[in-house]
């Protein structure tokens, strides 16, 4: 009996190096922008945890930073310090009256995905401070 191209079976070293190389790409890719994302999630948390306090919606600046950073500090996160802050986090004051304050966090994080290839985020959030979590 013959053995034609039908009775052939598995992949071949060709087709078995392509789907090595593209699952070391996504594990690649996978394991550098897992911490900006990661991260992402911690300030988010911090965000609403000073936001869902009672007496939020009449913090000051100073106040805000200073929850923000007793927030930030338990995650370990290193890009925020009590002298940078002032970078990262604003208080915009409401624009009519009964509206909340809103506490906004912008910043950029970024990490080298290989060579001279950046995985970068822009981070940019805001929460009212009305003792409710949530935000836009």
């Amino acid at each position: 009996m013959r053995k034609g191209i039908y009775h052939q079976h598995g992949i071949t070293m060709w087709g078995f190096l392509f789907v090595l190389a593209f699952i070391a790409i996504v594990v690649l890719f996978t394991m550098r922008a897992f911490p900006l994302y990661n991260e992402k999630f911690q300030v988010v948390s911090a965000m609403n945890s000073v936001a869902s306090r009672p007496d939020s919606a009449e913090y000051t600046l100073r106040q805000v930073h200073e929850s923000f950073y007793k927030q930030i500090t338990m995650t370990n996160l290193t890009r925020f310090s009590s002298k940078t802050l002032k970078d990262f986090v604003f208080l915009e004051k409401a624009k009519k009256k009964g509206d909340p304050n809103i506490m906004r966090v912008k910043y950029t994080a970024s990490n080298k995905l290989f060579a001279d290839l950046y995985l970068t985020m822009e981070f940019e959030r805001s929460v009212p401070l009305n003792g409710q979590a949530g935000g836009e």
